[in-house]
């Protein structure tokens, strides 16, 4: 005689008819997980004592210790230097691309201060004066014409590109005693970048010029400065002819292999130079067919994602990147839907989720939703993170409700909760997510969540089942419904469940269904027409 035995609980493929479903799969999975095969209770966020404003966007730990947090959707990245003595943090979304520091950040909100990225070229030309007390008793050829430019420096050593070049001067006797140039500054007109000093730099030659080469290095306050240092003595020469400011629209800052980082602005891909976060050279700038939703750095590659055609660039330096289009017309609608997985991208798209590769975008939920079903999840608000392998996505216009996706699986189930964004933390292999200005740890609470999980629908002509047995642990917080041509016959709630084979009401029927819900844990369900096919 037919039996039906559950010993194995799945999630939703909510694209299959009840009918359809494996076994072990339900038409409803919410607040549960499988982590084992059995049907056990997620476990609650797990609420802390830390609180950032209630209108709180985005979240970052700095140094493990310290929340940072901002009013609007910012993109976080650390410093790619090696031992960064300022354990700088940049990022980009609030307003131009910024920069903090250990030596600004702390305050009330944080962070509490920060500069803009990037250092400005001077903007004013050096004025510059020669005195020449000297004469000419050595050589009547040596005469040299001399160009000066300078740039700025900030208190971390970034340097920026030269300003414009000085009136040329032709100087007689460049290296007797007594040769002197005055040289006259104007400050910066808007210092945003803390600033706090100058760098001055001559050419070194009277026929081409071959280089700048380093004069003097001055505090930004100095309005003149007397250069009489002869071509013996001069420094390195002037290597930040292209250190550029990142563009002020900059956003999607995200920090990919090799010291790069990079953003986007509209359909234009930008990268800074290696190790250098302040430097982003205008040559380095490539562009998408669509405009640009999101970056993610995968290695030495940036997957980016647009409204149309997602991209690929790649390259070991910024200035071999290569661009290539893949041909698959599956767009991102939602930018904060793009996370990585287990180093796989996954991201919402309009039919689904997609899974990005080198070959192209894969489509991962096609066989488990239909596109119309996916709309229900409003697919163009989804704010996801990657959670033990899994896709953990909260969605909705307060983003109150959730699922989770397991992509080795196809796992997926549903469940209530809150997260206005989060934070995830690879120190202590945590995911904080953050509500009305509370910050919890994602399933890190001993309470449960209530779960509910309804089986497929067994269609068995004109049976009469007669007996069933519920096996697991903590069963007196499991509470079960058995139905019959979509009638409720049976109903135990949570305490009344026997430990052992129990009678169902002399009902036939043609299709058969039972749901649990509760708190405790299912190991096995057993229905069948007699206490003898109980297993």
């Amino acid at each position: 005689m037919p039996t039906i035995f559950v010993n194995k609980f799945a999630g939703e493929q909510v694209k299959l008819d009840p009918r359809h479903l494996p076994n072990e799969y339900a038409q409803v999975a919410s607040g549960c997980h499988f982590y084992h095969g059995n049907l056990s209770p997620l476990r609650k966020p797990l609420l802390t004592n830390i609180t950032v404003p209630i209108d709180t966007k985005t979240i970052y730990n700095y140094l493990h210790k310290h929340w940072f947090s901002w009013s609007a959707d910012v993109d976080v990245v650390s410093s790619p230097v090696a031992n960064d003595p300022w354990q700088r943090v940049y990022f980009s979304g609030d307003g131009y691309p910024k920069v903090t520091n250990n030596a600004i950040f702390s305050g009330s909100n944080m962070p509490a201060a920060s500069y803009r990225l990037g250092v400005p070229a001077p903007e004013i030309k050096i004025i510059s004066v020669v005195t020449e007390d000297a004469t000419d008793e050595v050589d009547a050829n040596d005469d040299e014409t001399r160009y000066y430019t300078h740039t700025f420096v900030t208190e971390q050593g970034e340097e920026s590109a030269p300003g414009e070049a000085s009136d040329k001067l032709e100087i007689k006797y460049p290296n007797e005693a007594g040769t002197l140039v005055t040289l006259a500054f104007s400050p910066p007109n808007i210092n945003v970048s803390n600033i706090t000093r100058r760098r001055i730099y001559r050419t070194a030659t009277g026929g081409g010029i071959a280089d700048y080469l380093l004069v003097a290095d001055i505090a930004i306050a100095d309005a003149t400065f007397k250069d009489d240092v002869s071509g013996d003595l001069l420094g390195a020469p002037l290597n930040t002819y292209n250190y550029e400011l990142p563009p002020s629209k900059l956003t999607g800052l995200t920090n990919m292999a090799n010291g790069i980082l990079a953003g986007f602005m509209g359909n234009t891909v930008c990268f800074s130079l290696a190790y250098l976060p302040y430097a982003w050279p205008t040559e380095y700038q490539m562009t998408t067919e669509h405009n640009i939703v999101v970056a993610v750095a995968m290695g030495n590659s940036l997957a980016v994602l647009t409204d149309g055609y997602p991209w690929f660039f790649s390259g070991i330096t910024p200035e071999s990147m290569t661009g290539q289009k893949l041909e698959s017309n599956q767009a991102c609608v939602s930018k904060r839907s793009a996370v990585l997985v287990n180093g796989a991208l996954i991201y919402a798209s309009p039919d689904g989720l997609v899974v990005l590769t080198g070959g192209g975008a894969i489509p991962l939920t096609d066989g488990i939703i239909t596109r119309e079903q996916w709309q229900q999840f409003k697919p163009e608000t989804i704010e996801a993170y990657a959670q033990e392998g899994r896709y953990l996505a909260f969605y909705g216009s307060k983003l109150d409700k959730c699922f989770i996706f397991d992509p080795s699986t196809k796992d997926f189930r549903r469940f209530k909760a809150t997260a206005v964004c989060g934070f995830n933390s690879l120190i202590d292999d945590a995911l904080y997510i953050c509500d009305k200005g509370k910050i919890l740890r994602w399933e890190a609470s001993y309470d449960v969540m209530p779960y509910v999980w309804r089986s497929k629908e067994y269609v068995t002509p004109d049976i009469g089942f007669t007996c069933a047995r519920v096996n697991g642990e903590g069963i007196d917080y499991v509470g079960l419904k058995i139905f019959t041509d979509k009638q409720e016959i049976l109903h135990l709630s949570q305490g009344s469940i026997p430990s052992f084979a129990f009678r169902l009401p002399a009902i036939r029927g043609d299709v058969w269904e039972f749901e649990l819900y509760g708190t405790g844990e299912v190991h096995s369900v057993s229905i069948a027409t007699s206490t003898q096919e109980i297993r």
